[in-house]
């Protein structure tokens, strides 16, 4: 029996995450949604946070019992080791890491095997095959050699879709499951009053066109910032609301100005709770130009909204078809028409969508039932033989 589980029978296994700030973007509000609903009689769930920001969840991350361990220097990769090294030697020992970051993981992984954590995972949550500065020599080389270093030191991969396991481990990887992030669908089912259209001052007799997510390249929001201002040529009774934080948030705010749509365009900042958002919005559009899966497009779904996606996206994220588009980003004339159409379609109703989410993987108790099973699984393997 292995040092770091001979008394797994009396105490909750050990998890320590390894993410980026806490705050309310896909990944981190999917492992906010596992704190909250995971038995913690049976898990001790730990964060360590690479950015060493203060984040949204950080508050109600100590609250649920977890430990939250800021990490910085994760751009200096020799005193990210040295810190990580610190905080597994004097917070530990660790059961299970589970390490979320795309190519940090590899660092991750060689230092969990040094200490001897005997359950090492990765978790792929992003596709990047078709990312431009990772064809950079230097970030190539860099990519390459982590991706080496999990394969040696990884014990179990999972990644969010297909698409997002080939980008981190390639084909025909082992000790490989595909688990689809799953929502909490209890926001959506409550009736809470919130009158979000008085509070960012959007008139009532406005449709509104959303997005969910963080003001970076990925996300292209100044492709549907352009697609937008071309549509109110065509209907005046239109507005834009953006639901995030990050980077180029002043980038997008400058392209607004200069296009004449501040009245037209809301930005919101970061919410913790978007379902209120979700229910006011007529269509979800999402221009990404690479996710690993795309989890704001299925609380879309949740919320009944047709969702006009870019090609990018895994059709995984497809869970109810009605509401879904895929469209290339090349077809900006596409983009409007499916825009339009969508406005004054709604193929089924929020009941109905509600339903096919919660029947579906794609449900945050899903993935509990899932996660639990895996980590008990893995820990009981190691008990019978031994730290790989």
């Amino acid at each position: 029996m292995s040092p770091n589980n001979e008394t797994a029978s009396k105490r909750p296994l050990r998890v320590l995450h390894i993410a980026f700030t806490m705050n309310a973007r896909g990944t981190e509000t999917w492992l906010m949604n596992v704190l909250r609903h995971i038995d913690r009689t049976c898990f001790q769930m730990d964060f360590v946070t690479v950015k060493g920001e203060q984040g949204l969840y950080d508050d109600e991350i100590k609250s649920l019992g977890a430990n939250l361990h800021p990490c910085t220097h994760s751009d200096n990769k020799l005193s990210f080791l040295k810190d990580l090294s610190k905080i597994i030697k004097e917070k530990g020992p660790y059961d299970i890491i589970h390490a979320h970051p795309y190519a940090l993981s590899g660092l991750i992984m060689l230092i969990a095997k040094w200490y001897k954590i005997p359950v090492r995972i990765v978790h792929s949550h992003t596709d990047r095959r078709a990312v431009s500065n990772d064809r950079n020599p230097l970030r190539k080389t860099y990519i390459w050699l982590m991706k080496k270093l999990i394969n040696i030191n990884a014990t179990y991969k999972l990644a969010v879709s297909e698409a997002s396991a080939l980008s981190l481990f390639g084909e025909n990887s082992k000790n490989l499951s595909i688990m689809h992030c799953g929502i909490n669908i209890k926001p959506f089912r409550d009736n809470i009053e919130a009158d979000i259209r008085t509070s960012f001052n959007i008139p009532k007799e406005k449709q509104i066109i959303g997005h969910i997510g963080g003001f970076n390249e990925e996300k292209n929001h100044q492709f549907l910032v352009a697609i937008f201002a071309e549509l109110l040529t065509q209907n005046l009774n239109l507005h834009l609301l953006l639901i995030g934080d990050g980077p180029l948030r002043k980038n997008i705010e400058q392209q607004v100005s200069k296009l004449g749509l501040k009245n037209n365009v809301t930005f919101t900042g970061v919410q913790q709770n978007i379902v209120p958002f979700l229910k006011i919005m007529d269509v979800f559009a999402f221009p990404s130009h690479f996710e690993g899966l795309g989890l704001a497009v299925v609380e879309a779904q949740a919320a009944g909204l047709p969702v006009i996606a870019s090609d990018f996206i895994p059709f995984e994220a497809s869970v109810i078809p009605e509401l879904m588009e895929f469209l290339p980003l090349s077809e900006e004339k596409e983009w409007k028409s499916a825009i339009t159409k969508a406005l004054n379609n709604k193929p089924i109703s929020s009941e109905e969508a509600l339903k096919r989410i919660k029947n579906s993987d794609f449900n945050i108790e899903q993935n509990i039932k899932a996660l639990s099973t895996l980590y008990t699984q893995l820990c009981t393997s190691v008990d019978k033989e031994g730290i790989q």
